[in-house]
């Protein structure tokens, strides 16, 4: 069970601490997604920059390739097996060939005869024709009809022998007029065909690439990477010819790659080529990133925060309110004896200040209600106790008077001397008398109604030796008895009355039994207080309540009877040392 201390620290960090938290990496997540947007898109746009660059130098060099298959002078070389042609070409067509030879980004120039035999202008060795048909290359030059081929770095270039990266163009060589394949021209075109286009995207640690659809690169700055494959894990986004961005990691380092398909078509049936662009996540990064430490940093002073409150404020009001539990508890159990200490806070000290009037009050009222009670039931048992007497005394005198005017004066003797007695204990002052007094009482009683019933019933008591001299609440047999030959005996019955007493389980009790009608459960005793009694009688009632206001409730009276199976009673009361009187 977690402790109002420990609850409080919990609440704090859930209600201050989680929502900074939370904010801290919403806005992380959003910064960073947004920065992703937005420098892909920069990026993008770099690229279709770059594309257009791409495709502005290969349609330089297609440009080039055109003038140089419409040109009259290859035609003739190219229709006519004359070798003169080809000195006529060095020799006469001087502007061509400084044409070419001017232009910076031709590496070689290669020609092939339809009908066989080749010329280039450097001093290398090439593919012989035959070989040269035997190629793939050949192949796509006859299916474009004319148009250019190319060859990308990253695949084998059989007409470079120096180990260098290049571009190769290749295109067939058609005559003008009949449109019959007259030759094949290649162009030996330089790697850095590229390299200031794609400058504009190297920029730090981020640098652009060309990556084929086998996802090998085909063209880079950096010559190291053409011909390696471009291992992503998300390399699958990248082939599906659409622009977009992924976070990746490219040689170890966490990277934002931006792709997109580019212009640059090689040929009909050759994949396409992707233009990439590759920049380390930590060079970008640097302002969400910040976002983020600031969060820790916020969520670090929130924390320290938390433990001067908890040590200065929050600790003081746990423990306040943990003695104040601890006192409730005691005063639930009735120690109003204690107070709470004053304390620094003033809201604490206020409630504090409340506790001890509050206990204060309730003692005073304890007391003043203690009072009342005692008084009240003083009063309420010297009224009960008063009923006797006069009800007694009304029903015995009647009985003399009628045995006066009957007969004789023996009877009335006894009855007389009976009757006295039972007036001393009944005027008696105090509440209790020995068990053996009252005892004497209720046989006294019993002796002046056996005169009075003409011995219609008899009785019987048997009391333990060690019950006799304890103490026990007076008139308390009397009235039970009384009530048995008011109501369970008839004129043709012989009734019998058995009164015992003995200590059972620590408490003394009577046993009062008769073989009277018995009574109706439905008219055995209603002990509600609040009920008067009927007119002409007290009897039961007025037993059960005089042992509950003298004893408590533990003690009185418990009745077991049924119609015509007589009636026992039994009444419990303490012995000495178990006594709760007035």
């Amino acid at each position: 069970m977690l402790r109002f201390q420990q609850k409080m620290i919990i609440a704090f960090l859930i209600f201050i601490l989680l929502p900074i938290i939370v904010l801290g990496f919403v806005s992380y997540k959003i910064s960073s997604t947004t920065l992703e947007q937005k420098i892909s898109n920069q990026t993008v746009q770099t690229l279709k920059a770059v594309d257009r660059n791409v495709m502005s130098s290969v349609s330089e060099v297609d440009a080039f390739s055109d003038y140089v298959i419409s040109s009259g002078e290859i035609q003739s070389y190219l229709s006519t097996n004359d070798t003169t042609s080809m000195i006529d070409f060095y020799n006469k067509q001087q502007a061509v060939a400084g044409m070419m030879l001017g232009n910076s980004q031709i590496a070689d120039f290669i020609l092939y005869r339809e009908g066989g035999g080749a010329t280039h202008l450097r001093d290398t060795q090439i593919p012989t024709f035959q070989k040269f048909r035997s190629s793939h290359f050949y192949r796509q030059i006859l299916k474009e009809k004319g148009r250019g081929v190319w060859l990308t770095p990253s695949e084998h270039q059989p007409f470079t022998q120096d180990n260098r990266f290049s571009f190769t163009l290749g295109r067939v060589v058609k005559d003008i007029n009949t449109l019959n394949n007259l030759g094949y021209v290649i162009l030996d075109v330089n790697i850095n065909l590229f390299d200031s286009t794609f400058k504009d995207v190297h920029e730090g640690s981020s640098y652009g690439m060309l990556v084929n659809q086998q996802g090998t690169i085909v063209y880079s700055l950096n010559r190291n990477l053409i011909g390696k494959p471009f291992a992503i894990k998300h390399l699958s986004d990248i082939q599906s010819k659409k622009s977009g961005y992924l976070i990746d990691t490219w040689k170890g380092k966490k990277s934002l790659i931006t792709y997109m398909p580019s212009s640059f078509q090689r040929g009909t049936g050759s994949s396409s080529l992707m233009m990439i662009s590759v920049e380390p996540w930590k060079d970008i990064s640097n302002d969400i990133t910040h976002i983020r430490n600031m969060t820790l940093l916020i969520v670090g002073l929130a924390l320290i925060v938390a433990g001067l409150f908890n040590m200065f404020y929050l600790k003081r009001i746990a423990l306040f309110i943990q003695e104040l539990l601890k006192y409730m508890k005691l005063a639930e159990k009735g120690t109003l004896s204690i107070r709470i200490k004053r304390y620094k806070i003033k809201e604490l000290e206020n409630i504090a200040i409340g506790f001890n009037n509050m206990i204060t009050r309730i003692q005073q009222l304890l007391r003043e209600v203690e009072t009342e009670q005692e008084r009240k039931r003083e009063a309420q048992f010297k009224v009960l106790q008063q009923q006797i007497n006069p009800h007694f005394l009304y029903n015995t005198l009647e009985s003399i008077n009628a045995l006066a005017s009957l007969n004789g004066q023996k009877d009335i003797s006894k009855m007389t001397i009976n009757l006295g007695k039972l007036l001393r204990i009944s005027i008696n002052g105090g509440y209790e008398v020995t068990v053996k007094d009252e005892i004497r009482h209720v046989m006294s009683y019993l002796e002046i109604q056996k005169i009075r019933y003409d011995n219609r019933f008899s009785y019987e008591v048997e009391v333990e030796k060690a019950l006799e001299n304890q103490p026990v609440l007076k008139l308390i047999l009397q009235p039970l008895v009384e009530n048995i030959l008011i109501h369970a005996f008839d004129q043709s019955h012989t009734g019998r009355i058995q009164i015992s007493g003995t200590i059972a389980n620590g408490h003394g009790q009577f046993i009062i039994e008769d073989n009277g009608k018995g009574m109706d459960p439905h008219m055995w005793l209603n002990f509600d207080r609040s009920e008067k009694p009927k007119s002409g009688g007290h009897g039961i009632r007025n037993v059960q309540e005089r042992l509950e206001l003298y004893y408590g409730k533990n003690y009185g009276l418990m009745i077991c009877s049924s119609e015509n199976s007589g009636t026992k009673i039994r009444i419990s009361f303490p012995i000495q040392g178990d006594k709760h009187g007035i």
